[in-house]
């Protein structure tokens, strides 16, 4: 991690570290479930990457929350809430355009959660007691989603209950949501937690780190006990609409895991060469979103679909570094508009761009869902660039 004491912002590489590990999974996960053959996502090996995979989202989020832990120490005030806003409008709307482009309207998804996520988690911030807040939400949340929600399931009341109580309690699939509000907002409470204890020991984590190391690997073999105990006892792991309890309590040692892969890959200058390959920065780790859709797409109409394991394999990682350089060359797009001398001619051709974008991809959608995925990447990618770019005001 680098520090400058002048401005009291601290940039830890271990951030980029997780983005990066959470981009992996997404795209070994979704170029998987893509281009693998029936009979090869049966078998014991591709069966296991796709699941350990699917935590990706569980990361993502839980990487929002560590964000903004990491900001506890700057001043209340230091951002304005039309910045905030900014964000989340964009991340709305770049969800918004996936749905436009498959010929629906409005539905909320991965990246509309995460724009609720920060949204709820500045109010956070702001509050007189944050981290008290995250631990109160952190249970809340979770005996939402594994005690109300079941009980509640019991008596029948689900059969009538409506879209907010069912996107609440996160007990039966919501039509249009992928992630209800319970389990998914506890990563980010989470991470909000994680980021202030990691700005409170920040020395102490630097010069001991393999004490920190040891401790979280030795932490992670709870929740891996206990989720091998339920999956001994039949628990649910299952992970679409709803999430099973034993896939809840395994996200936490992929979570721990993650934490003491960044660490180890940030404490040794052997491991230069992977943190800088593995790392992706804030904008980068939002633009690898629209950019790997495109790149599966053209793998799966060039024909790159019921492959082995093998060729499997060679498509994931040629997607892989393909993403990464793309979207890193994005977030180095976004730093030079952001030095130009016009911000307000900047936003609005951009979002010139964005809502002819947004335009063409509603059109094309109309006759082959196909056609929009092109204008919908390009949208999505300008949006990406607007995060850089202050709102004329």
């Amino acid at each position: 991690m680098t520090t400058n004491t002048q401005k009291k912002r601290i940039h830890w590489k271990e951030l980029d570290i997780l983005r990066g590990l959470a981009a992996l999974l997404m795209l070994v996960n979704h170029a998987g479930y893509q281009t693998l053959a029936p009979t090869e996502t049966n078998g014991i090996v591709a069966s296991s990457l796709l699941f350990i995979s699917s935590f990706a989202p569980v990361l993502f989020f839980f990487v929002t929350g560590v964000g903004y832990g990491l900001q506890s120490i700057q001043k209340k005030n230091a951002s304005h809430w039309y910045v905030i806003l900014n964000k989340v409008i964009i991340l709305f709307l770049a969800d918004l355009l996936i749905h436009w482009s498959n010929g629906g309207w409005l539905e909320l998804e991965f990246l509309g959660f995460i724009g609720l996520s920060s949204l709820v988690m500045e109010f956070v911030r702001k509050s007189k007691y944050p981290v008290f807040y995250c631990l109160i939400g952190f249970v809340a949340i979770s005996l939402l989603r594994y005690l109300l929600g079941p009980y509640v399931h019991s008596l029948g009341y689900p059969k009538q209950a409506s879209w907010l109580i069912n996107w609440t309690l996160g007990i039966k699939d919501t039509p249009g949501v992928s992630y209800p509000l319970s389990p998914w907002l506890a990563y980010p409470f989470a991470g909000y937690i994680t980021g202030v204890a990691a700005m409170h020991y920040q020395r102490f984590i630097e010069t001991q780190r393999f004490k920190v190391v040891s401790g979280l690997l030795i932490l992670g073999l709870i929740p891996t006990i206990a989720a091998l105990f339920l999956a001994q006892h039949g628990a649910s792991f299952f992970r679409w609409g709803t999430v099973g309890i034993g896939f809840y309590v395994a996200s936490f040692a992929v979570l721990l895991i993650s934490l003491t892969i960044s660490l180890v890959l940030c404490g040794n200058s052997i491991y230069q060469g992977f943190q800088e390959n593995l790392s992706l920065k804030g904008i980068a780790s939002l633009a690898v979103v629209p950019i790997h859709y495109f790149l599966i797409y053209l793998v799966v109409a060039s024909g790159g679909t019921g492959v082995n394991l093998f060729r499997y394999s060679l498509i994931a990682l040629a997607v892989l570094i393909a993403s990464f350089l793309l979207s890193r060359a994005v977030e180095n797009l976004s730093t030079k508009i952001r030095q130009l001398n016009k911000p307000r001619v900047v936003w609005f051709r951009l979002v010139g761009r964005f809502l002819l974008a947004a335009t063409i991809t509603w059109i094309s959608s109309k006759g082959a869902t196909s056609l929009a995925i092109l204008p919908r990447t390009f949208g999505q990618v300008v949006l990406c660039l607007l995060f850089g770019v202050r709102l004329p005001l």
